[in-house]
């Protein structure tokens, strides 16, 4: 009898930065009993890379249509890979002929471009695939003529996160910054504000330094990033969240919709640093936001319920 789903796991760049967050995805799927796990060998995944090149080299040389996999079908019903970016090895399991469907993040510049996503896509013939943005649904689905494209917000495993722990840090910022307001803060604040900035060397430390912070600063890449050009929602607001913080900075605009309301404090690029010694002189006002925010979490943005959505377009496909 054919297994219904097969998780493909992603082993390959565990030393990215997102690795974790993948990983995260992938443990809250495999909480469903229906989901099998498929992991392959170091020597078969490498094989399964190699073999993938050579059929698309030589498809394309001789004209034939993609696909590029082997004349062997999957034993499992559907496949589904958590992908952090277009590389083959993050799917190997791809190379065996069957129904694919991915998940993608960051399915645009300056990570992809809409030709690149077009091309891997059908070259390894996944045939539904969930973006992370309504915007790069509506980029990709004109293009991808053999594949349905479902927007599925991002979301995190609040039980990943620590948020009974002792906020020792006031304030806390990192990864990207916007450069005039993060200046203003390093400038303006008193030394009794305990500001921690900067990078953050390894996941254990992020999850520690999270769970011990009043305020996370929270500024969507479209804000901090030129280049960007679409309002994208983070993990770094949901990981605020699962962290029981007060998020301040902006709010993108999907996050607005998938809450119902507005979870983040406006940040006063005015006087930035006046802002947070009068949000943290009267913090216990901020607890019913911060207690709102976690439960609208739990109750509908997590990874599980991610699953669930993604699960019952894969059962109607």
């Amino acid at each position: 009898m054919m297994n219904q789903f097969g998780l493909v796991r992603n082993q390959a760049d565990p030393e990215s930065i997102n690795f974790d967050d993948w990983q995260e995805f992938e443990k809250s799927v495999l909480k469903d009993q229906e989901i099998h796990s498929i992991k392959r060998s170091q020597p078969t995944r490498v094989l399964s890379s190699v073999v993938f090149r050579l059929l698309r080299k030589s498809g394309r040389l001789i004209g034939m249509k993609p696909p590029y996999d082997l004349p062997v079908k999957s034993k499992y019903a559907i496949r589904f890979a958590i992908l952090g970016g277009l590389s083959f090895s993050r799917c190997p399991d791809f190379i065996l002929k069957g129904a694919k469907a991915a998940y993608l993040y960051d399915a645009t510049q300056p990570w992809v471009t809409v030709d690149a996503v077009t091309r891997f896509i059908e070259d390894t013939g996944i045939s539904v695939l969930f973006v992370s943005h309504p915007t790069f649904c509506q980029r990709l689905q004109p293009r991808l003529k053999g594949c349905r494209v479902y927007y599925v917000p991002e979301a995190v495993d609040p039980n990943e996160y620590l948020n009974d722990e002792v906020k020792t840090i006031d304030l806390l910022s990192f990864g990207r910054v916007l450069k005039s307001y993060q200046n203003d803060l390093l400038t303006g604040l008193p030394p009794e504000v305990k500001f921690q900035h900067g990078y953050v060397k390894n996941r254990s430390d992020l999850k520690k330094a999270m769970g011990s912070a009043r305020i996370i600063i929270n500024f969507p890449r479209s804000l901090t990033d030129e280049n960007m050009d679409v309002d994208m929602l983070t993990m770094r607001y949901l990981q605020s969240m699962a962290s029981k913080a007060l998020l301040l900075g902006r709010c993108p605009s999907i996050l607005k919709d998938l809450f119902g309301y507005d979870p983040v404090i406006a940040a006063d690029f005015s006087n930035p640093s006046q802002q947070v010694q009068s949000i943290l002189s009267d913090f216990s006002t901020y607890q019913e936001l911060i207690e709102k925010n976690y439960q609208t979490l739990i109750a509908g943005h997590t990874f599980w319920h991610r699953w669930l959505e993604i699960k019952k377009i894969l059962n109607d496909e």
